[in-house]
Order: structure tokens, then sequence, then C-alpha cells
């Protein structure tokens, strides 16, 4: 187990975005990379934070990312766009296609932009939540690689593709759903082989189809399950179809793995999603209502040995608040990784102040 060390959120965008800008990314899109990565990092979601960054630079120079994309609108329409992203840093594209659905629906009430040849995006919460300031719902979807069996298969034909529904309220922290559709995700193998713990039971297999808790044996072409067995599998096809078969970009099956083709693009499409609560409803009524129906869900009888009832989500934003404190934690393997990255780019590593 490796020791932990709380730095500041400035520090850390900080020290991100000159990686970055040392890798020929300009300013505003490491910028954009950064609060996605960090963030995922101060709502304890680690697996989705600056571990991811080192990738991102490698796929720089090898060329499946590309740090000054042209952007381009293949279809534009009052509601719905398809955006090219030009295989752009996966936060990039992502962003910008999520302002573009919130763009449409706050002239039309719904906003639907599918974005493709794009890279790994970081947590699908991140952009659905996006759309919670302009008093809209937000929903995002992306497809990966293959990784998940079709249930009674021993080999991977669906990506673990993350979705996520943001939903305001008044008072309260936001509803937001968000996750793989895994029982556990790529990023905790990668955090397990980082740390050196063990998988989480019953979650993944090896390549001869056996479940395994070494996250070395799923790197070695084993296979993420779904969550809740076959509906697991359905959800993740849907999403499959919604995003890479919609746009006409890559299905799973033909998406190539990130970390073993650097130099061909993450082929990753998304959906973006935004959803203007006033074309149904009176904004501060919904919002009251939110209110009341999240603490009706709080308020539940407990089962024995349970002390809180948390809202979807809930627990990201009580852990953002700890961390904006006290410091976003990070083990020495995940501190040398970024100690590295400096040197190879060039810039100064300094925790003085961290």
């Amino acid at each position: 187990m490796s020791e932990e060390t709380c730095v500041r959120h400035e520090w850390l965008r900080g020290i991100s975005n000159d990686i970055q800008m040392a890798f020929g990314v300009p300013a505003g899109d490491a910028e954009v990379v950064s609060n996605c990565l960090v963030e995922a990092n101060l709502m304890g979601l680690d697996t989705h934070g600056v571990i991811r960054l080192k990738l991102y630079m490698e796929r720089i120079p090898a060329g499946g990312n590309n740090p000054t994309p042209d952007l381009r609108l293949i279809e534009d329409h009052p509601s719905t766009a398809l955006l090219d992203a030009d295989r752009a840093l996966g936060p990039v594209g992502a962003q910008k296609g999520m302002d573009l659905a919130i763009e449409k629906a706050s002239k039309t009430g719904i906003g639907l932009v599918l974005v493709r040849n794009g890279n790994h995006y970081g947590p699908a919460g991140y952009y659905a939540r996006m759309a919670v300031p302009h008093d809209m719902i937000g929903v995002s979807m992306c497809n990966v690689l293959a990784s998940m069996p079709p249930t009674g298969g021993a080999e991977g034909r669906v990506g673990n593709n993350p979705y996520a529904v943001a939903v305001g309220a008044g008072e309260e922290f936001p509803v937001v759903v968000d996750g793989a559709t895994s029982k556990s995700s790529w990023g905790k193998v990668l955090l397990c082989a980082q740390t050196g713990r063990p998988l989480p039971e019953d979650c993944y297999l090896d390549s001869d189809g056996n479940m395994t808790l070494d996250p070395q044996a799923v790197m070695d072409g084993g296979c993420l399950l779904p969550f809740a067995g076959h509906k697991g599998y359905g959800i993740a096809s849907a999403i499959a179809l919604l995003t890479g078969m919609l746009a006409g970009a890559a299905v799973d099956h033909d998406v190539p793995h990130p970390y073993k083709f650097l130099d061909k693009s993450g082929d990753n499409s998304f959906l973006m999603a935004a959803v203007r609560v006033a074309q149904f409803t009176d904004v501060d009524a919904f919002k009251k209502r939110m209110d009341e129906w999240i603490r009706m869900i709080r308020d539940t009888r407990k089962a024995p040995g349970v002390d809180r009832i948390w809202l979807p989500g809930e627990k990201e934003f009580v852990e953002r608040e700890k961390r904006l404190a006290q410091g976003i934690p990070l083990n020495e393997n995940m501190i040398e990784e970024l100690r590295s990255l400096a040197k190879e780019a060039g810039v100064s590593f300094d925790m003085e102040g961290a």
C-alpha cells in the first residue's frame, strides 16, 4: 500500500495545465481537460481523475490524441447536431458537445448532440451536471471499447458504456445518476494496479473466462462483468446503438484499445442532451418538489446497521466539500507519475505549497 499526500486542487490544476501546454495543448483546452480530471478527484472519483493524464499525454506524440483539433459540425439542426471532434482530447470534444446541446435547448427546449471521433472523456456525470445551472436536465452517454461479454460469453463484445443523468433541485444537491454499465470500472483496474490492491470480487474475468482479483490478468485479455447480469448487458448495448451506431461511427467492437493503440483515435462517440425544465413545468415549483422528493427518500426507514440513506451522487458532493477544505489525496505512485510527466514535458514540479 502506498502513502498518500493531500494537495490543493489549484496546484493540481496548475501542474496539469503546465504539462498539457508543454505537449502542445492550447491553454484554453488544457483548462477544459484539467477541470474535468481534477473535478473527478475532488468528488472522490480518483479512477477518472489525473490518473488518466499520463495516457492522454502519451497519445499526443503517438497521434491518437490531437492537441489542436478542428472540431466540425457535420449536421446542424435547431434541436440536434453531429460534431466531429477530430481526435480531440476527450473532455474538449465532450464539453463542446454539451455546450452546444445547452445552447440548442435554450432556444427549442431540447438539445441533443452526438460527438464522434472523440477520445476518453472522463466521468459522464461531469457533462450531465453542466446543464443543471441552466435549469435543465443533463444527459451524457459514451461508447467505449468492447470489454464486457454478452450474457453467457467469455470475451468482450460490448463496452462498459457509461451514462449519467443530472437533475437539479432547490436547496439540496442535484441528483446525479452516474456510472458505467459494468460492476466495476477500467479505472479501478488501473488504480488497483498502481496501489497494489486486489480488485473487488465478482467483477472481472481473466482471459479464460474465470473470476479474477488480479488487475494484470484483466489487462492481459480479461473482461469486465456487466451490472445486473443480462440487464446491464442490454443497457450497454442500447448506449452503443445511441452513440456510435447513430453517429455513423465505430461501435464498441471496432473501438481500438486506447492503451495498446496510442496512434489511433479512440473512436469514442458521445451523446449529450439538455432538457429545459420550463418547457414542461414551472421551474421554481419543480425545484421545490425535487427538494421534497430528496428529503422523502433520505427519510426512508433504515434497514438494520444503516446509518444514512444517500441520494444518487450525494456522496460525491459531500466528498467534494471535504476535499476542497482538506486537499485531494494522491498516492505516492500518482505523485511520481506526475513528477515524471513534468520532467518529460520540461516543466517545474514544485510541491512547495501544494
